[in-house]
């Protein structure tokens, strides 16, 4: 099938910097003497930081009796953003597969443009895609919504879009259009290895090895 998008998230995906915002919300709750409530884990990696905020808040409103959650985690990602979250190894090589093999790539993002920006540019990802776009101007990647936006921005159909992305979630949300998945591993999602392998069209454990993300593309 030829292809003609691919939509790339970048936490978790291109960037390693996920251990950097699951810190946050279990370092308040240490910080504050707070025990961390059963399941917490496994929810705060499967929801939106600017959730977990709103919900921590609303449960433990000593939190905020000075600054927001909000505010506060995200002047504390601003600093690690522009100084020193890091590209995964080899992350630079997909984004170049992808558009050598003459698809559009767009950096599609949970994390809002004011913390994502910077280090677009300090990393130098900038020049290997087409565009960045945050889900706060797209809408969620657990909905149709930035899919329809792409779709209907660049017109290009569903079938012949990627998602290449570490959360299940967001891959199920796609897949579920027609969007065609591309898997990525994360150690923050590693127990869901192999719902993400049975649903992506190709899954990468690293970027080592990109051929079966060629193949697909030819």
């Amino acid at each position: 099938m030829a292809f003609s998008l691919a939509l790339v998230d970048f936490d978790g995906t291109l960037a390693d910097s996920m251990p950097y915002w699951l810190r946050l919300p279990a370092d308040t709750l240490r910080a504050a003497g707070l025990p961390q409530p059963e399941g917490f884990a496994e929810y705060i990696r499967s929801v939106p930081i600017r959730e977990i905020a709103r919900d921590m808040g609303a449960k433990y409103p000593q939190l905020e009796a000075e600054t927001p959650l909000a505010v506060r985690w995200s002047a504390e990602m601003a600093a690690h953003y522009a100084r020193e979250i890091p590209l995964k190894p080899g992350a630079k090589k997909l984004l170049q597969t992808l558009r050598a093999a003459g698809l559009r790539v767009y950096i599609l993002s949970a994390t809002r443009r004011a913390l994502l920006d910077p280090a677009i540019e300090r990393l130098g990802v900038a020049p290997l895609v087409d565009g960045v776009y945050a889900e706060e101007e797209t809408g969620s990647k657990r909905t149709e919504a930035p899919y329809a936006f792409f779709r209907d921005r660049l017109g290009v159909p569903y079938e012949k879009m990627l998602l290449a992305e570490d959360a299940p979630r967001n891959l199920a949300a796609a897949e579920a259009l027609g969007v065609s998945g591309v898997g990525v591993y994360d150690e923050s999602m590693k127990e869901y290895t192999e719902i993400i392998r049975a649903g992506a069209a190709v899954y990468l454990p690293d970027f080592s090895d990109l051929s079966a993300l060629e193949e697909l593309l030819r």
